[in-house]
């Protein structure tokens, strides 16, 4: 298997920065990408994409576990917001919601967002939502609604590498384009939709019945113009399926303050995972977490390295070498 037959966006990146660095990078079976081994020097090492050589099959095993997860960082006194574990829409579900107004559903063991639901307000949201969880795993999870942004923290061997925020997509007036011009810029800047499949990333229809709906709501067509730094939110967080969202994503690596960077590489040693995504929901990254401010969602056991690949700014550590220097241990040796 050579290089040009890889797939996966993620080796991808991984063999590039590896040609780069020196690495010598190669499938281990022929025809099977899914184990990268990777050589410096008399140092050889096998990989699964962003799973090191050095993951316990236990630390995977919590981190797709969210009642596990929650349970581990409540007990590092992390925060994280009010869940309830349910198999169906009994009273206890039905009191969650009384109790919190706006919940999230979502599938005990998540992959990639699929299965969940976000902004439910309703009892039958709440019972549509379960139905579409259950899909995915027989136990469901309720979460009380956060507001704010979410956030993806890359840590590798105790060390925050960067932060990217992933906003719903919004358009931001310049004084001068029209709505509709704003629209066709977006895409060309930071815009992706919640997705597996990355060819499936696209232009917002301007024409859609959705956009229109938010767009009359707030008083605006397609041919207004924005005043300078005035938004339009483009999604509204009102039961819908996160993989209908599209994200403005954005490098926060500057932003986050010491105390979250802190909290996030406690989270990733709280389940023993070298190489970690802490997922985190708040109002303001540069102000520590709390109960006002926002909380720990998940720690995750596979980062995702194209999304920092392709939004890190120049200033923020390049994530695919970063992860390679701590797979070999180069920069021991310098």
């Amino acid at each position: 298997m050579t290089q040009q037959q890889i797939s996966n966006l993620q080796n991808q990146i991984i063999i590039q920065k590896a040609k780069e660095m020196g690495i010598v990078c190669t499938p281990l079976l022929a025809d099977c990408e899914d184990f990268l081994e990777l050589s410096y020097k008399d140092k050889t090492v096998i990989i699964n994409k962003s799973r090191s050589h050095q993951l316990l099959l236990i630390s995977g095993l919590l981190a797709q576990n969210k009642e596990a997860t929650n349970k581990l960082l409540a007990r590092n006194k992390l925060p994280i917001t009010d869940t309830l574990i349910v198999e169906e829409v009994g009273e206890p579900a039905i009191q969650f919601l009384t109790n919190n107004k706006t919940v999230v559903v979502k599938p005990i063991n998540a992959k990639c967002s699929l299965g969940v639901t976000i902004g439910i307000k309703t009892l039958e949201q709440l019972e549509q939502a379960v139905i579409v969880a259950k899909q995915y795993s027989q136990k469901i999870m309720l979460q009380r609604y956060v507001v704010g942004h979410d956030y993806r923290v890359l840590v590798i061997d105790g060390e925050m590498i960067g932060v990217l925020e992933y906003r719903s997509a919004f358009i931001e007036g310049d004084g001068y384009s029209t709505i509709r011009q704003l629209l066709e810029n977006l895409k060309d800047k930071q815009l992706k939709k919640n997705t597996l499949e990355p060819e499936n990333d696209q232009a917002i229809e301007a024409e859609s019945i959705d956009l229109q709906n938010i767009l009359h709501r707030n008083g605006l067509t397609l041919d207004d113009v924005l005043v300078k730094g005035q938004q339009v939110e483009l999604f509204v967080d009102d039961n819908m399926l996160v993989t209908d969202f599209y994200d403005v994503i954005t490098d926060r690596t500057a932003d986050i303050c010491p105390e979250n960077i802190e909290m996030a590489i406690r989270a990733a040693k709280a389940l023993q995972i070298d190489v970690a995504g802490i997922d985190i929901r708040c109002l303001h990254i540069d102000k520590p977490l709390d109960q006002t401010n926002g909380v720990i969602l998940e720690v995750n056991a596979l980062p995702d390295l194209v999304d920092p690949s392709n939004y890190f700014a120049n200033s923020t550590k390049n994530a695919a070498e970063s992860y390679l220097t701590y797979l070999l241990e180069i920069e021991k040796e310098q």
